[in-house]
C-alpha cells in the first residue's frame, strides 16, 4: 500500500472517531439536560417556619457560602415535611461546576436509591437537629434573631465537606435532597478546591490508585483530541469542538432567571470553553502537586507496626480435614496476599473425601487481626462501602430469596459490616427489627447510621450465648468461609433463633469450574482471609443433621460474578503491585510509571473480561454452577432441649 493511501485512510479514520465524538457530545447533553431538568428549586416558604426553635438547623457550608433568610425559611420547610438533609445549589453555580454537578448527581435517584451517596454541590448542606447531633456536629449558637431557623455554620474546607456531604447522605439514605437555592451565592472556588473535590470523590479507589491525576490526564487527552482534531480534519474537527462548546446551552437554556440552575457564565463559558477548560485543567493540575508536595512535608512519618512474628500468624498444621476428619488430603493451591500486599504465603489443601477446601495451618486469631487492619476499616473502607453499594441487585436476590419463605419480624445478620444488606432488606420489611454482628467497628457505624438497630460487636459464638432464641431470621452472607470454626457458627446461628426460625447462608461455592480454571486468580479464594470453603452438598447434609429442613438452594442464582474481571485485576496488582500501601517499601518514580504503563495497557483486557463476565452471568441457567450458593433452611419447630 502507497503512502498516499495510509494517509487516506488514517484521515478517514480520523473523521470517522471525530463524528463519533461529536455525537457523543450531543447524546451527554442530551443526558445532563434531562439530569437538570429533575433538579428541583426550592419552594417558597409559608408566613413562620414549622420547626421548633429549640431545635434550629445547622449548616456545613465552604468558606464564604452565606444562605440568605429566605433560603433558609424555604429549607426549614422542606426539613420540617420529612427531609434530613438538603444540599444547597446556588442558582448561578458556575457552568462547568454545574455541568459536574448535574453529571454526578441525579436528584430522583438519590431519593429513590438507599445506597446513592454521590456527594452534592459542596457549598451548603442543611441538616435537621436530630442528623445533626448523630453525625455529631454540635456548632456554636450564633449571635442572631431568636426567631432565626439557623443555629450556627460548621464552616469547612472544599475537601472536608465532600465528605461530610456523603457522609450526611449515608446517615440519611431516604432523607437526602438537593435543591437549587437562587438566593445563594457561589462561594470562592478555585484549582486547590477542584483538586480537594476530585481527591475526597474518588476516595474508593485510593488503596489501588491516585485517581485525580488520571482524571485530569483524560481531561487533557479529551482537549488534545478537541484541539489537533482542527488540523486533522477541520470540517469534522469543527463539529465536534461546536457540538462540545454548545453543550452548556443545551443542557441549561430554558431554565427560567431565578426558577431553577443557570449559570450566570452560561454566554462566556460556552464561547471560551476549549480555553478555559486547557487552564482549568493545568491549574488544578499544579494545586494538586502542591497540595500533595505540602501533605508530604507537612505528615509525621507513620510508624507502621511490625507484623507478629511468623510463628504467631498461623495455628499449627492440621492432618485431617477440619469439616470431616478424614486424613485424605492433597495440595490445592500456593498464593500470596493479592488484595494488601502485605508478607506472607498461604495453603490451601484439599479433603479427597468431602471436598472441603481449607487453609492450612490457618491464620491464628493474630493472624486475622494482622490481615484484616486496613481492609474494611481504615485506608479499604471507602473502597469496600463502593462495593458494597453496588450490589443492590445480589442483596435484592437474597431478601426475595427469604420473601419466598417468611415474613421476618426480627433479624439478625451476621458479619453485618457496614450494613448494607440490612438497609436492603429495610425497605421490603420497613416494620421488622434488623440487628447486626460484627468483629470490626464498622457495625457500630451501620448502628450510627440507622441501618442497623442494634449492633453486636465481637465473635458470634460468644455473643450467641447471652441471646438465646431472640430472632426469626439469621443471615451468614459470605462470612462461614472467614470463621475459624464453621460447625461452631452453625450451632451459634441454631441457639439464637427460635423454633421454626429460618436461616440463610451464602458461601463461595468451592466447586466453581472458574475455581480451577483461574487457579490463585480467582478471586473468591480471597486469601487470607477466606479459611473454609464449603461443598454445597456438605453443608446441606450438615444441616440437615443438626434438624434444620433445607427449603431452597440456589448456586447460579447466588453467583456474584466477574470471575475474569477478578482474575485480571488480581494479576495486574501481582505484576504491579500498589504503591498506594504504606506498609510496602516506597516505590520509585520510574516503577511508578512502568505500573502506570502496564495498567494502561491491560485496559482493554479488564474491558474484554468485564463484557465476558457480563455475558456468561446474565445467561438464564439457574441450575448452574456459579461462583457462591444460597441456602434458606429452617430450624426444628420444637425447643431441641425439651
Amino acid at each position: 500500500m502507497s503512502d498516499g493511501r495510509r494517509i487516506g485512510r488514517l484521515r478517514r479514520v480520523v473523521r470517522i472517531a471525530l463524528w463519533g465524538l461529536t455525537a457523543a457530545h450531543l447524546a451527554d447533553a442530551l443526558v445532563l439536560r434531562r439530569r437538570r431538568g429533575r433538579l428541583p428549586t426550592l419552594a417558597p416558604a409559608g408566613p413562620a417556619p414549622g420547626l421548633d426553635a429549640a431545635a434550629k438547623v445547622t449548616v456545613l457550608a465552604a468558606v464564604g457560602a452565606q444562605p440568605d433568610a429566605a433560603t433558609m425559611a424555604a429549607v426549614a420547610a422542606e426539613l420540617e415535611a420529612g427531609a434530613e438533609m438538603v444540599d444547597l445549589v446556588p442558582g448561578e453555580l458556575p457552568t462547568e461546576r454545574a455541568l459536574r454537578l448535574v453529571r454526578r448527581v441525579d436528584a430522583e435517584q438519590l431519593t429513590a436509591d438507599v445506597m446513592h451517596s454521590p456527594g452534592g454541590a459542596h457549598e451548603a448542606v442543611a441538616l435537621h437537629p436530630s442528623l445533626a447531633e448523630r453525625l455529631g456536629h454540635r456548632p456554636a449558637p450564633m449571635p442572631r434573631d431568636p426567631d432565626s431557623v439557623l443555629t450556627g455554620f460548621v464552616l469547612q474546607r472544599r475537601g472536608r465537606l465532600v465528605r461530610s456531604t456523603i457522609r450526611a447522605q449515608r446517615y440519611a439514605p431516604t432523607g437526602a435532597v438537593v435543591r437549587v437555592a437562587p438566593g445563594l451565592e457561589p462561594s470562592p472556588y478555585g484549582p486547590g478546591d477542584r483538586w480537594q473535590e476530585l481527591t475526597e470523590l474518588s476516595a474508593f479507589a485510593r488503596p489501588y490508585v491516585s485517581l485525580p491525576p488520571l482524571l485530569l490526564g483524560a481531561e487533557a487527552l479529551h482537549r488534545l483530541v478537541l484541539t489537533a482534531g482542527l488540523l486533522a480534519s477541520p470540517v469534522a474537527g469543527l463539529a465536534a469542538l461546536a457540538a462540545w462548546s454548545a453543550e452548556p446551552f443545551l443542557v441549561f437554556a430554558g431554565s427560567r432567571g431565578g426558577d431553577g440552575l443557570r449559570p450566570a457564565d452560561l454566554g462566556r463559558a460556552a464561547a471560551l470553553r476549549l480555553p478555559r477548560a486547557w487552564a482549568d485543567t493545568i491549574r488544578t493540575a499544579r494545586a494538586g502537586r502542591r497540595e500533595v508536595r505540602a501533605a508530604i512535608a507537612g505528615r509525621v512519618a507513620e510508624v507502621i507496626p511490625a507484623p507478629p512474628d511468623e510463628d504467631e500468624l498461623f495455628e499449627p498444621r492440621r492432618d485431617s480435614c477440619p469439616w470431616c476428619g478424614s486424613g485424605s488430603l492433597a495440595r490445592r493451591l500456593d498464593t500470596t496476599d493479592l488484595f494488601q500486599h502485605k508478607g506472607g504465603h498461604f495453603h490451601l489443601d484439599d479433603c479427597l473425601d468431602c471436598g472441603h477446601v481449607f487453609q492450612n495451618p490457618a491464620l491464628s486469631t493474630a493472624g486475622l487481626d494482622h490481615y484484616y487492619d486496613q481492609f474494611y476499616e481504615g485506608l479499604g473502607e471507602e473502597l469496600w462501602e463502593a462495593v458494597f453499594a453496588s450490589a443492590v441487585k445480589h442483596n435484592r436476590n437474597r431478601v426475595a430469596a427469604m420473601a419466598r419463605h417468611a415474613e421476618p419480624r426480627r433479624w439478625l445478620d451476621v458479619g453485618a459490616g457496614h450494613g448494607h444488606f440490612c438497609l436492603t432488606a429495610r425497605q421490603r420489611w420497613p416494620d421488622a427489627t434488623f440487628d447486626g454482628v460484627d468483629m470490626s467497628e464498622t457495625v457500630e457505624e451501620a448502628r450510627r447510621r440507622g441501618w442497623v438497630d442494634h449492633a453486636h460487636r465481637g465473635l458470634f459464638v460468644e455473643l450467641a450465648e447471652e441471646m438465646p432464641w431472640a430472632y426469626d431470621v439469621v443471615s451468614m452472607h459470605h462470612y462461614l468461609e472467614h470463621t475459624l470454626e464453621p460447625h461452631r457458627e452453625l450451632a451459634a446461628a441454631a441457639k439464637v433463633l427460635q423454633p421454626g426460625g429460618h436461616l440463610m447462608i451464602e458461601v463461595p461455592d468451592p466447586a466453581s469450574p472458574w475455581a480451577r480454571r483461574l487457579g490463585r486468580f480467582w478471586f473468591a479464594w480471597a486469601q487470607p482471609q477466606h479459611l473454609h470453603f464449603i461443598r454445597c452438598e456438605e453443608l446441606v447434609a450438615e444441616l440437615a443433621r443438626a434438624g434444620f429442613e433445607v427449603l431452597s438452594v440456589e448456586r447460579g442464582a447466588a453467583t456474584l460474578g466477574f470471575d475474569l474481571t477478578g482474575a485480571v485485576a488480581f494479576g495486574l496488582q501481582h505484576l504491579v503491585p500498589s504503591p498506594h500501601f504504606p506498609w510496602r517499601p516506597p516505590t520509585p518514580p520510574a516503577e511508578r510509571l512502568e505500573r502506570l504503563a502496564v495498567v494502561g495497557a491491560a485496559l482493554p483486557l479488564l474491558a474484554a473480561a468485564a463484557v465476558v463476565d457480563a455475558v456468561k452471568d446474565a445467561l438464564p441457567r439457574p441450575d448452574r454452577i456459579g461462583n457462591a450458593y444460597r441456602i434458606v433452611a429452617r430450624a426444628p419447630r420444637e425447643d431441641p432441649d425439651g
